[in-house]
Formats: C-alpha cells, sequence, structure tokens
C-alpha cells in the first residue's frame, strides 16, 4: 500500500506583491490574539507572517471581537479572518481555502471535581459561550433536538468566556481546545470528558474578494504540512506546547507554612502538590494524545501496518478516507488493496512485497483508483520492523502513502506546453523537428519520397485586428482540423507560427504527383469559416519541398518550403509553389529589400513627385497629385510597384502614408509661402488607414501644423478599399467630411462598385481609371464605360477626372463627352517638387 503527497507546486498564483492584507484580529491564543508585548500572535499569525514574507505582503491587523470581526469581513472593512470554522451556513457567506490550518474541538471546562462528564450532565446549568460562534450554534441546535434546557451567557471574548465562571455569572465555560488547554487553569478550572463538534479552522474572505490569496494560502499549506521543520509546524509546535506547572509551592501558602508551623502540614501540602502534579501529567497525556490524533487526521500522509507474513493490513490512518475516498474499515477487508491497485501493476507490486522480506526498505510507485473512481500516483515506502501481531512476537511492515498525482499531471502539462500548441492543440516547432528528424531518419533508409509543406495564411493579421484574436484562434482551430480530414494518421501536422502550419507527408501519393495534393490543400484552406455569425474565406501561400531533391536534413528542407512559400506570398497568395534552385536569390532580393524599406523613412529615403492635374480645355492647373518614391542608397530609385505592395503586406504602408500625408501638406504650404497658387494636392491612403483610429486625428494635426485649409488636402481611396467593408469605411469617411477635408474615390470603374451605396459615400470627385483611358479609339465598350461614369458622376453631382491622359486623341474624346479635367503625361510628367512647376502658369 502507499500514499502520496504533491512534490511540487506553484506559488506564484498572481496575488499582486507589497499589497497591503487588512486582518482581523481578535483574543483566541494560542491560535490568534495579542501578547503581553501586545504584538499579534499565535498559529494564524505566525503562518500568515511566514507566508506575507515571501509574497512580499502588508499586513495590517485590525482589532475586534469575534461578532464584530464577522461584519467586517463581510462588509469589506477586512480582508482576512483567522480561526473561522467552516460550517454550511459560513460557506453560503463566506469564502473559504480548500485545506484547513488545524482541526479543533469544542471542549467544556468546569471548575475541579465538577463531576460533569456527558452533554445530558450540562442540563440546568448556565453555558459561558462566544457571542457568533459555531459553538454557539452548535448548543442551541443540540439543545432544541435533544429536549435539553440550559442557559446559554453569551460573552465577546474568549477570556471573558473562562471569566465568567470565575466570577460566578456561569457553571461551565465553552472553548476551543487550542484556547482552553492555554487558558483554563488561569481560571482555575481544567478539561472535562465533554467534546463535540470537530472542525476545520480556516481563513475566511468575502465572497469574490480574495480568491488568488486564498489560492495561496493552500498552496503553501500543501506544501509546508508534509516537510518537518516548515513555518507550518513550528507554529504549531509552539501552539501546542503544555503550560508546564510550576515545581516550586505556590506563594500563598507559605504564610499557612508559617503559622502551622509543623511538619504535618508540611507534608499534606506536599501529598497535596504531588496529587496535583500526577492529575497535570495525566491531564498533559491526554492532550499529547489529542495532538497526535490531530496530526493523523490532518496530515497529507497516509500511514499504515502490515502482517508481515500475509501483508494483511492491520491498521491505517484516520486520513485516509479525507485522502483517497475511502473508510478505514473499508480497506481492512480481505483483497481490498489488490482490487483498487491498477492491473497493470498488480503483478509487479505483488512481486515486490516479496522481495521486501530480504531487502527490508524499498521505496517504489505504483498506480490505484481512488474511492472517487480517479487514478491516483502513489509513493509507496515500507519498512520491516519488529512488533507484537496478536499477542504473539513477529515482524511487521510500516508503510506511508504519498500522493504524486498533483505532480506526475503537472509534469504533463509542461510537456503538453513544451512539445503542443495551445490554441489548436497541434505539434508545435519543437515536436515538429523531433518527428521531422524521425521522418528522415527512415527516409535514408527506405529511401522513398518525403514532403515537407509550409502554410502562411493570407493576411491573417487582419482578422485579428478587425474581428479579434479570439475569432482568429478560431479559425486557427478550423484549419488544423481541416489540415487533420485532408492528411492520414502517420503524417504530421503542426503550427509553426502564428498564423504558419507544416506538414510532413510520410506517404506521398506519387502516382498522381504533387500537383493535385497542392490544389486540394488550397480548396481546403479556402472553405468558410463561421466567425462571429458570418462566413470568412481564408486564403493561403503554399510552399512544399521534397526528399530527397530539395534536401536531405531538416534545415535544408524546411528551408527550400520556407523559400518556395515567400515565392506564392510575394504574388498575392491563394497560389502554391514547389521548391526551385532559383527561387532563393528572389527570396533573398525580397529579403533585404524588406529590411532596407523598414529604415527608408527613418534614413530620409523617400521623396515626393508631383504630377498636375488640369482643366483640359483651359490648361488651368486645378491641382497636385504626390506620388511617393523611394531612391535606394545602393540600388537607385525602387519602382512603386516593387515597393508599395510589399509595404502593404508588412504593415510599413501606414509609415509611409503619414510621411506622404505630411510631406505634401508641407509642401503645399511652401508653395503658399512662394507665392505659387496650387487649388489642392491629392494624397493615396492604403486600406489600412481605414482600420486605423488615430488618422482623423492625426490628418487635423497635419493641417493644424502647416496652417492649411482642410479643403485644400484631397484623399484618394480605391473603390475596392471602400468597398471591403463599407460600413467601417462609411463612418471613417464621415468623419473625414466633418473634418472638411476632399474626399475622391481613384481607380474608378477598374472594378465592380455598388452604386447604392456609392450614393452613401461623402464623395467629392471619381477618378477614372487609366485602363479605361488608354482603351480609347481602341475598344468601343471601354469608350461605353466612359460615358457612362461622365454620366453617374453628373447624376451624383460629383466632380470627374480622368487618369493616364496621354493622347490628344483620348483628350478629345473626354472633352466631347462632357469630362473637363484630366491628368496624365500629355498633361505633365510626374516631377519633384523644384520641376514640378516648370512651364505651369500658377
Amino acid at each position: 500500500m502507499g500514499l502520496l503527497l504533491a512534490a511540487t507546486m506553484c506559488l506564484s498564483v498572481g496575488v499582486s506583491a507589497d499589497e497591503n492584507v487588512r486582518v482581523g484580529l481578535y483574543e483566541n491564543v494560542p491560535k490568534v490574539g495579542t501578547g503581553d508585548d501586545g504584538a499579534a500572535g499565535g498559529v494564524f499569525v505566525e503562518l500568515l507572517e511566514a507566508i506575507a514574507r515571501r509574497e512580499h505582503w502588508q499586513v495590517e491587523y485590525v482589532s475586534c471581537e469575534w461578532s464584530a470581526c464577522l461584519d467586517a469581513l463581510e462588509a469589506g472593512e477586512i480582508d482576512l479572518m483567522p480561526d473561522v470554522a467552516l460550517t454550511p451556513e459560513r460557506r453560503e457567506s463566506l469564502a473559504f481555502h480548500s485545506i484547513p490550518v488545524v482541526q479543533a474541538w469544542s471542549q467544556v471546562l468546569a471548575p475541579v471535581n465538577s463531576g460533569l462528564d456527558r452533554m445530558e450532565s450540562l442540563e440546568g446549568l448556565r453555558l459561558a459561550v462566544l457571542d457568533g460562534s459555531v459553538q454557539s450554534d452548535y448548543l442551541r441546535e443540540y439543545a432544541r433536538s435533544e429536549g435539553l434546557d440550559w442557559t446559554l451567557v453569551l460573552r465577546p471574548d474568549m477570556q471573558s468566556v473562562l471569566g465568567a465562571v470565575t466570577a460566578g455569572e456561569a457553571d461551565v465555560a465553552i472553548s476551543n481546545n487550542f484556547y482552553g488547554r492555554r487558558h483554563a487553569r488561569q481560571h482555575m478550572l481544567v478539561e472535562t470528558p465533554i467534546t463535540f463538534d470537530q472542525v476545520g479552522l480556516y481563513f475566511a474572505a468575502a465572497p469574490g474578494r480574495q480568491a488568488e490569496r486564498l489560492d495561496v494560502l493552500d498552496a503553501y499549506l500543501q506544501r509546508w504540512k508534509g516537510e518537518a521543520g516548515s513555518p507550518y509546524h513550528q507554529a504549531m509546535e509552539q501552539a501546542l506546547e503544555p503550560t508546564t506547572l510550576g515545581s516550586e509551592i505556590p506563594a500563598w501558602a507559605w504564610p499557612a507554612l508559617a503559622a502551622a508551623g509543623g511538619s504535618a502540614l508540611v507534608l499534606a501540602l506536599m501529598a497535596l502538590w504531588l496529587r496535583r502534579t500526577v492529575r497535570a501529567r495525566t491531564h498533559d497525556l491526554r492532550e499529547a494524545n489529542q495532538r497526535l490524533e490531530h496530526l493523523l487526521e490532518s496530515g497529507p500522509v497516509v500511514l499504515y501496518q502490515l502482517n508481515a507474513q500475509d501483508f494483511k493490513l492491520l491498521w491505517v490512518s484516520g486520513n485516509f478516507q479525507r485522502l483517497f475516498g475511502f473508510d478505514p474499515e473499508t480497506a481492512l477487508q480481505p483483497g481490498w488493496w489488490e482490487q483498487q491497485v491498477h492491473p497493470e501493476d498488480r503483478p509487479t507490486a505483488l512481486r515486490e512485497n516479496r522481495r521486501l522480506l530480504q531487502e527490508r526498505h524499498m521505496v517504489r510507485e505504483l498506480r490505484l483508483f481512488d474511492g472517487w473512481g480517479k487514478l491516483r500516483h502513489i509513493r509507496d515506502e515500507l519498512r520491516i520492523v519488529p512488533g507484537r501481531i496478536q499477542g504473539q512476537g513477529g515482524a511487521e511492515v510500516v508503510g506511508s502513502w504519498t500522493d504524486l498525482t498533483a505532480s506526475m499531471e503537472q509534469k504533463e502539462a509542461l510537456r503538453q506546453m513544451a512539445h503542443y500548441d495551445s490554441c489548436t492543440g497541434l505539434p508545435n516547432r519543437v515536436l515538429l523537428h523531433d518527428r521531422l528528424g524521425h521522418t528522415l531518419e527512415r527516409a535514408l533508409a527506405d529511401g522513398q519520397v518525403r514532403w515537407v509543406v509550409l502554410i502562411d495564411l493570407d493576411r491573417f493579421r487582419n482578422v485579428n485586428e478587425t474581428l479579434g484574436t479570439s475569432a482568429g484562434d478560431r479559425v486557427l482551430e478550423a484549419m488544423g482540423e481541416r489540415l487533420g480530414r485532408l492528411l492520414g494518421p502517420q503524417d504530421t501536422i503542426s503550427r509553426v507560427g502564428a498564423d504558419e502550419f507544416c506538414l510532413i507527408v510520410e506517404s506521398p501519393p506519387l502516382d498522381t504527383g504533387a500537383v493535385p495534393f497542392l490544389e486540394r490543400l488550397l480548396e481546403v484552406l479556402r472553405e468558410p469559416s463561421a466567425v462571429g455569425g458570418r462566413s470568412l474565406v481564408t486564403t493561403a501561400s503554399v510552399g512544399m519541398a521534397t526528399f530527397p531533391e530539395h534536401g536531405t536534413t531538416r534545415d535544408e528542407l524546411l528551408t527550400a518550403a520556407e523559400i518556395a512559400m515567400a515565392v506564392s506570398r510575394s504574388v498575392g497568395g491563394d497560389t502554391w509553389h514547389v521548391y526551385e534552385p532559383g527561387m532563393g536569390a528572389q527570396t533573398e532580393h525580397r529579403l533585404f529589400l524588406e529590411n532596407d524599406l523598414r529604415s527608408a523613412v527613418a534614413n530620409n529615403e523617400l521623396l515626393l513627385y508631383f504630377q498636375p492635374q488640369r482643366d483640359m480645355r483651359t490648361g488651368r492647373l486645378v491641382g497636385m497629385e504626390a506620388l511617393v518614391r523611394w531612391r535606394h542608397p545602393q540600388r537607385g530609385m525602387v519602382s512603386p510597384a516593387e515597393f508599395i505592395p510589399l509595404a502593404e503586406e508588412t504593415g510599413m504602408i501606414q509609415a509611409i502614408d503619414r510621411w506622404v500625408l505630411n510631406a505634401a501638406c508641407a509642401q503645399l504650404a511652401h508653395w503658399d509661402q512662394e507665392g505659387r497658387k496650387i487649388p489642392t494636392v491629392a494624397v493615396n491612403l492604403s486600406a489600412r488607414e481605414l482600420h486605423d483610429e488615430t488618422l482623423v486625428a492625426a490628418i487635423q494635426e497635419i493641417l493644424a501644423r502647416h496652417a492649411l485649409e482642410p479643403g485644400r488636402l484631397e484623399l484618394e481611396l480605391t473603390e475596392t478599399m471602400m468597398m471591403e467593408q463599407p460600413e467601417r469605411a462609411l463612418a471613417v469617411l464621415h468623419r473625414l467630411e466633418t473634418l472638411g477635408v476632399t474626399l475622391a474615390m481613384d481607380d474608378f470603374g477598374s472594378g465592380y462598385s455598388n452604386l447604392a451605396h456609392l450614393r452613401r459615400l461623402p464623395l467629392r470627385r471619381l477618378k477614372i481609371d487609366q485602363s479605361l483611358v488608354r482603351d480609347i479609339g481602341y475598344s468601343r465598350n471601354n469608350e461605353s464605360i466612359i460615358c457612362a461614369i461622365i454620366a453617374l458622376a453628373e447624376a451624383l453631382g460629383l466632380d470627374l477626372i480622368a487618369e493616364g491622359v496621354e493622347e490628344a486623341g483620348q483628350q478629345a474624346f473626354l472633352l466631347g463627352e462632357g469630362c473637363r479635367f484630366g491628368q496624365g503625361y500629355l498633361l505633365g510628367r510626374p516631377a519633384p517638387a523644384d520641376k514640378a512647376l516648370q512651364g505651369i502658369d500658377a
């Protein structure tokens, strides 16, 4: 047999350090109270002080009488109340921790030779008891249920309870065993055989206010109760130390001796003193026995005794039922132990029993089912000792059970945390590397092909930023389940990043090849996910590497798959690529370009070009559009078509947007100082800006900094941006309209617009997409679309400007159909600020 104490625990449970803790203090020494020096002391105080020093709590004691302390606790005026018995009624109104500090019982104290020996002998007496205590509640209920008649004399503290008998106001006093043992003799009272109502004593708190601190108390109690010499046992030993009876004859006896002057009186007094000493020593032995029983009942380790001949259980400590859910008498039944041990551990345990007879001492671990049906891990320590069994000489086995279940569960939890993703339950990167290593060992042995596939969810950051991380977690869980349906049980699916998965395909379908597998993979990932009552479609960028073609080590295969995945990401995602040797250079270029772009703003490498917008009839300047350019210190001018998509993908586009806004407004203010009359400056915004709550405030601050009227700043947004989340876009656009800036829809006609929604947008201008203008004279369909856009703008009362006007024929067509304003190479090329106005009357 055996039992087990949780060997390890975590004492850091989240209670704030250096936090003030208000603790109720009432007089009930030795459990709690004040000493002669006025300082707080007792078992509960010493235990709390030891914990407070380790947890950096600042303890403040609030003196109060018992019932007043309870009222203050419920009102939140104090945080903790020590020495509170746990009853069903108090469980409804107070919060308790789980492990009792001590077990206590109620004791009837009476004058010497009272003759009281049972509850019924208290009939008709006056019983002094603490007001509001569990003893007072118990005595009322007991008298009612048994038909007894006694009078309760209620007192506010324990000292006055015992003092009531001394003062003749009560016949007996009701005390807890701790206080009575320490103070009864001071009031000429002794303990009677009458005890009742054994209860556990705890720290209590108001419900819902100190849950974390109660958990801290439980953690220390669980640890310290099982450690010899711990602060808990030191406090208990001091509290339970019996009060010694002085060996000197009391001072009051000397006048009597002097008056008597005879040896007979001296002998009589000595005889009386000896009788009292024997009585006191007998009482001390009874108290020591009670303390031993208390330790056995409240301890965390089960002790037991076996017959060494047949290993029959002879005795088990009383805490067996509390710790393992079995009545001790049940455990004494023949064959009980064998039935409870796990079937897989039973043969080994029986062999070890026989081995114990030779080795005399053994420590082992085994599993058994407790009285609640839970499987427990037990540390069982056994030792052969001399003994007497049923009056005959022989050997006995003494042993102890320590519960290791909590430690085992903690180790398993740590293993799960170290090797598995907490969100999806899939293997993490650590376990992936381990499994990939084993896969490659098998592949090198059998020479068969293996696939390594990396998956990056496209723009997954938008899901978290827009719908929240909980919605993102649900999408990730759904992805993990889908991949599990696609692959076989021998394959591995792991989550290796915030939005990345890795697949190890042990037996790839070589007969059909990689293409059908990868196409099916993209289809599975595109399946809609139900999030927040809406259907969300998520695409992915996929890269594949194969063993042994693309590598024979973990690093080689993972790097190849990473490069192939980066290529898929660079072309917009929702596609796959199998690694090819030439991909490395392309990925390296993109990597270094991304790194350099991150410092472009700080290093003043960005600059603005400006392209004029004109009235095509008169040539009058109506505005300038600001276009960002990047002059790389080594590569020279980098095309916006190359770095703008990269900035959008990496999230750097917002920093670039803010720089362009400030630089464009600064240039417009500079032109004002030079006396140039530029009506407006137009700036393109990215889609991310519509999700930024600081956008409006930032624009307002930039306009104020450069002393510009809001209407001179035109913000261009694409119809795709505004239709992506129309309600959110509408709210942001209305705030910008209130600010007074001009709003324009860029690239109009290049996609599909909801015209009903278009009417709700606070737009001032539409810009005809240059792809439509480019086909004037070549495509009747595009010309018809342009005519429709011109009619739509007129119907909605919007200004209209055509982009990409490069030929005279295009300009003539647009003017003929009613579009007056244009922008393009025919009307002026983009140029730096110092050259943008050359040849323009402004």
